[in-house]
This record gives C-alpha cells, structure tokens and sequence, in this order.
C-alpha cells in the first residue's frame, strides 16, 4: 500500500474516533425526590432564613443533604447536582454548630408580628362596623396579620449546589488534532511531486486541523480572560448603601480593559458601587446611579453590546390620588386613637410612621441603581466535541476523494 494511503487512512481512523469521544464528562449527584416529614405545616414561624450549600464531590454532597433532610422538611426535588427543600429548625445555636462546611446563612431575619397591633385592629373593626369607616380600613385590616403568636421556629429554605459537574473534554480532541496535523504534514511530504489531488487532500486535513486549534486557543483565552475580570470584579470596593434595583445588565467582561472600561463609565456617569454579591455562576454588582443619569448608563452598556432592561423611574413614585387615600385611612384612625389602649395607639402609630417613611423614600427616589451581572468563568463550559464532529465530518469527506483520488492513479 502506497505511503499516502497509509497516511490517509490514518487520518479517517483518527477522525472516526473523534467521532466517538463524548462531548463533556458528567458527575452529577442527585439525590432525587424527596417526600416532606411536616405534610403541611401552617402555624406561623418567628423566623424565615435561607442557607446555601456547596459541594465538590458526590460523596460530600450527599452527606450535605442527608445532613439537610434530619430536620423536618417539605418536600425536596434535586436536579444534576441541585437540592432544594425547606426545613423547620426549632434550636438555631444548635443548627449553625452542626452546619456541614461550606454552608453559609445568607439571611435570617424576623417575620412581623404585633400583638398589640392585632388587637387594635379588632377593637377598630367592632368599632366601625357597619359605617363607612370602616369600608375605608379594610386595606388597614388586612395588614393586620394572624392573631396566633408565631412559634419561635425558623422556617429555612435550604439549596445544597455541587458546581462543575459537567466538565467539557479537551485534552483528546487537540491530541488528535494535532496528530491529524502532523500526519497531514507528513501527506504532503510524501505526495507533493506525485498528486496535485493528494497535496490539496494533506493541505485541507491541515488547515481543518489549525481551525480546531484556533477556536480551541481563542475559547480557552477568553474563559480565562473571563475569570480574570470575575476576580477583579469581586475584590472592588463597595459602599453598601442599600437600593432599589430599577434596571439591569448583563455586562460582557471577558477581560481586564472590559473591567476599566466599566469603572471609568462609572466615574463618567458619577456612579458607585454600592454592592457586590456573588451568585454562583453571577456576579451582581449593584450601580448606585442618579436618576437624571439612569437612563444614560444603561444607554452606553447598551452601545457597549451588553443586554439591557429598565424599569420607569416612575414607578417608583406612588400617584398622587393614592397619597391622598393613604392620608385619608391616616385620618380616620387619628379619630379612633382616643378609644384604644396605650399599647395599641402605639402600634398603629408606628404602623402610619412606617407607611409614612416609605412614602418619603418613594417620592425622593434617592437610593436607585442598576443591577450589571457579570458571568462566572466556570458557567463557560465549550462544546469542542461539537465543533469538532462538523470538522470531522468535512475531514472524513475529504479524505475519502483523496483514497479514490490514489486508487484511480493505482488502477491507471
């Protein structure tokens, strides 16, 4: 058999198995369904938090989530490596000191509850029933809540992740691509004086060897030009004022100038960073921005290409004729406070102090900003066995002309 036969035929086999190689590996724990433990639970709870989880190995993520399902629980459902459920936790000290290693409380916080608020609504209700007093208070009543006092049980939201369970296979595609391009380069070696169809043949298997290559070495400098600029992000500096989120976008840094540019649009537009979270395979740096100059940042990460939304400024503002039902409600229970007790005015006081301060924060509409998401380089995960099947199949038809290319040269 003829050296350039030889050659080629150790190209279609070397294609043929790039074939076979899988796309990407998987390792992805699932715990499956789960049945709940408290049926239905609900009794009101004192406390509402929420616990994130995560895992690197199978074996540690189903310790995580045994460790979650001791408690009484709802009902729980897992998905490639994902685990939520909501538990009940009746000894909080006791819950953060049996907490498995990378569990974190992200919040917990306290659900309202005024006794005393609960029994000036019903004193208010006996009192105006039947009047058009209190057609005007039912928006007040309904605010009041339960009449039972909450247990002093945290009811938790539970989310247990194992990251990076599909893994993108790499190393055996480039080894036979670059095989395929050295074994072209020996093919046109060996057959540039003999076949003009051979040489072109080795040239093409070549050039569709440098094309995977490429797009190998231009994808694997973006993610990491992607997890250079995650890192720079996450390590600003931020004020941590709290706002009110009135717009997003979902930024494109794939590397250090994409993190300048951002910063320097920042100082442009006379805005902050107010606050930086990191969730999971996102980053959310929240833009404390003036409203005049709202929708003129998101106007240039728009230019820039970024994907973009907004929420009229406007809404933010409560309508006029709404202030004016609001102060209305305020002024029939000015009226009533003489008939209740001490401890009850005091409640629906600080009921109108609240509402009244919220009104402020809406009409001032200091504290805006814009959510900017920024991708994890672990969320990037690249389909080379993909690109490499089409480039496969283009090597497969091209080599398959060349064997019948040589053998017609053979036969004549």
């Amino acid at each position: 058999m003829r050296r350039d036969a030889c050659l080629l035929l150790l190209i279609a086999a070397l294609l043929v198995v790039s074939l076979a190689i899988p796309s990407y590996t998987y390792s992805p724990p699932v715990a499956g369904f789960v049945d709940s433990t408290i049926r239905a639970y609900e009794e009101p709870v004192k406390w509402v938090g929420y616990v994130e989880c995560t895992a690197d190995t199978t074996s540690y993520y189903h310790h995580v989530v045994n460790w979650t399902l001791s408690y009484p629980h709802d009902y729980g459902v897992s998905d490639l490596g994902i685990f939520k459920t909501t538990i009940l936790v009746d000894n909080w000290s006791k819950f953060l000191g049996e907490m498995p290693v990378e569990c974190n409380v992200l919040e917990r916080n306290e659900v309202y509850y005024n006794e005393e608020f609960w029994k000036a609504s019903e004193r208010l209700k006996n009192l105006t029933v039947g009047t058009s007093d209190y057609e005007k208070l039912k928006p007040f009543f309904s605010f009041t809540g339960s009449p039972k006092k909450p247990a002093n049980v945290t009811r938790v939201q539970v989310t247990v992740f194992s990251p990076g369970m599909r893994k993108p296979v790499k190393k055996p595609f480039i080894l036979i691509w670059s095989a395929i391009i050295v074994l072209g380069v020996a093919g046109v070696l060996v057959s540039y004086k003999d076949s003009k169809v051979l040489l072109v043949v080795f040239l093409v298997t070549i050039l569709l060897g440098a094309i995977f290559i490429g797009k190998y070495i231009q994808t694997e400098r973006k993610i990491a030009g992607t997890a250079t600029a995650f890192n720079m992000l996450l390590s600003m500096n931020s004020t941590g004022k709290p706002c009110t989120e009135i717009g997003g976008a979902q930024g494109d840094f794939s590397s250090s100038e994409d993190v300048e540019w951002f910063l320097k649009t920042l100082r442009n537009y006379n805005a902050s960073v107010n606050s930086i979270r990191w969730e999971d395979l996102v980053l959310r740096v929240r833009v404390g921005v003036d409203e005049n100059n709202y929708r003129a940042i998101l106007e240039r990460f728009k230019k820039r290409g970024w994907e973009t939304s907004e929420i009229d400024v406007e809404n933010f503002t409560l309508p006029p004729e709404e202030i004016e039902e609001i102060n209305e409600t305020f002024g029939i229970l000015k009226k009533y406070l003489p008939n209740l007790t001490a401890d009850e005015r005091k409640a629906v006081e600080e009921y109108m102090a609240g509402i009244r301060e919220t009104i402020h924060k809406a009409t001032e509409r200091r504290n805006l900003c814009v959510a900017v998401f920024a991708t994890n380089s672990e969320a990037i995960i690249p389909d080379y066995g993909d690109y490499s099947n089409f480039l496969a199949k283009l090597g497969l038809i091209v080599v398959v002309v060349g064997l019948i290319s040589g053998r017609r040269r053979n036969e004549s």
